[in-house]
């Protein structure tokens, strides 16, 4: 019932050949995947989001002002499609090849130390088990701590509130730098026309020092992430931070971040999406 097929030198070369590219692109598939799984397992893509003011009254939103239900919203997104919020302090272990990440990681930052991040953000993220960076203008803490009752539309955290949240295990302390959240004197964190590279280094540094130890004093010990104001940097400034001891930096250019262990460069200028009303988690950021 089975017929012996007979095949010359030619179509025995032929079969052969055939059976060896169907070998190299098995061979092939696997090693793209074994290199595939490699780069999963070394690196992380990086969303991040950034928030700043957050408010109960719809009528109050804007670019940079979110209700409190819209923040919840993402939350609940972020939490049900496994997303992960994590802390820049995770980022660095996780470079340094010291801890790992979660597949889906995010980080949520809050800039300028609104005190309405602490009255209505801070319980969101113990509801939804999620941990945020908070970025203060630190100068704006000192003096919301003159205030007697602070509104949660345009107060400032004090430095009491900001322990609070970071004895609650949800939050991690940035910097958003002393008195630089300012664009009448300079652009930022920026050297201005004319200054020299002496006098920049010693504005820079003074400023930095300054907002380092009112954060360490609430956390016992310096930020380890510098959120530039307005996303305004430079190479300079980078080199600046960097010897201070900074080991993340955080930009306003929107794009999804790649980490990777050993890529000590990939934690400078971070890319966020600014969260504005009606732009949600999903929209931004969603897969």
């Amino acid at each position: 019932m089975y017929k012996t097929i007979k095949l010359g030198k030619a179509e025995c070369l032929g079969a052969t050949l055939a059976l060896a590219a169907v070998g190299a692109l098995l061979i092939g598939a696997v090693v793209r995947a074994e290199a595939a799984e490699a780069i999963e397992e070394g690196s992380r893509e990086l969303p991040v989001i950034m928030y700043h003011s957050v408010v109960g009254d719809p009528s109050l939103v804007g670019d940079y002002v979110v209700t409190a239900d819209e923040l919840e919203a993402d939350l609940r997104y972020l939490s049900e499609n496994g997303m992960t919020a994590v802390t820049c302090g995770e980022l660095v272990r996780f470079v340094d090849g010291e801890g790992d990440l979660p597949e889906r990681p995010v980080v949520l930052s809050f800039d300028d130390g609104c005190y309405n991040n602490f009255y209505y953000a801070l319980p969101l993220l113990e509801k939804y088990d999620m941990k945020a960076v908070f970025a203060p203008v630190t100068s704006w803490t000192e003096q919301a701590a003159s205030e007697e009752a602070p509104s949660r539309v345009y107060s400032y955290m004090d430095a009491d509130n900001l322990k609070t949240c970071f004895l609650s295990g949800r939050v991690e302390i940035a910097d958003h730098t002393y008195s630089l959240h300012d664009l009448s004197r300079r652009r930022g964190v920026l050297r201005k026309p004319g200054e020299s590279e002496g006098d920049y280094r010693r504005m820079l540094w003074s400023d930095l020092d300054r907002s380092r130890r009112i954060i360490g004093a609430v956390t016992g010990e310096p930020p380890i992430t510098l959120v530039y104001p307005y996303g305004f940097c430079s190479d300079e400034t980078e080199e600046l931070v960097t010897e201070l001891g900074y080991r993340v930096t955080f930009g306003c250019e929107e794009r999804v971040n790649i980490v990777s262990v050993g890529d000590y460069g990939c934690l400078s200028r971070l890319g966020r999406f600014n969260r504005a009303s009606g732009r949600t988690a999903e929209q931004m950021i969603g897969k």
